[in-house]
């Protein structure tokens, strides 16, 4: 009898096997199940690292990268027409040229004899004596460059004033925008530029002959609006 049984089971068994099915023998009272499946593996997490997002702190204002040394002219040490020697949004630098001048040298080959600085220019028609305080008393044959930057708000066509006395010639990211040059009493001229908005670089060249009256501003606006042109610091 046992025989015969364990030839059944064998049986049955061999014919599970065959057809996939999930058989449990019992021996006894107590069942034996079969070994349940192995876990499924565990997904890896990934490694990779999401992408630093911008810094929210605004970009810092640098300080301008000025084009042309001051050779070590000294400030001036106390402001005339044209500027002060403690700071401001535009450089200017001095320099003597020859006399009998009738328009912008070049300054190429000049070395300056002082050092100014000013945020907007607005010299309106005025005599000008005492020189440059700390430099040179020099009162007739000056020329001086200014360069530094200023911002648009938008970008747009933006109209542009010029007055001087004597000669001028404005620059604008290296372009001449306004030409005002010569000897001449207070003149002024009027240009246009389109600008993309930020900021843009600025050059102004400006000279004064013989001895007597100086001038020198510069506006910006739109439809007919003006206001000085101030610098960014």
């Amino acid at each position: 009898m046992v025989r015969t049984s364990s030839h059944i089971a064998s049986c049955v068994l061999a014919a599970s096997l065959l057809s996939g099915c999930h058989v449990t023998i019992q021996s006894g009272n107590t069942p034996a199940e079969a070994s349940p499946p192995p876990p499924p593996p565990a997904k890896k997490t990934s490694q990779s690292r999401k992408p630093a997002k911008p810094d929210p702190e605004p970009e810092r204002r640098r300080t301008p990268k000025w084009r042309l040394p001051t050779n070590n002219a000294p400030r001036i040490t106390a402001p005339n027409a044209f500027g002060n020697g403690e700071g401001g949004a535009f450089r200017g630098l001095a320099y003597v040229i020859p006399e009998n001048t009738q328009k912008l040298p070049t300054f190429d080959g000049l070395v300056p004899f002082a050092v100014l600085y000013t945020d907007k220019f607005e010299v309106k028609s005025q005599d000008f004596s005492g020189g440059f305080p700390g430099a040179l008393t020099q009162n007739e044959w000056f020329a001086i460059r200014f360069e530094g930057e200023f911002k648009a708000p938008q970008e747009g066509v933006f109209q542009l004033r010029l007055t001087s006395d004597d000669g001028a010639v404005l620059y604008i990211d290296d372009k001449r925008v306004l030409a005002n040059d010569g000897v001449h009493s207070a003149k002024t001229v009027d240009g246009e530029a389109r600008l993309t908005e930020g900021t843009h670089r600025l050059r102004l060249d400006y000279f004064q002959a013989q001895r007597g009256q100086v001038a020198l501003m510069l506006q910006i606006g739109q439809k007919d609006k003006f206001e000085p042109l101030v610098g960014l610091r």
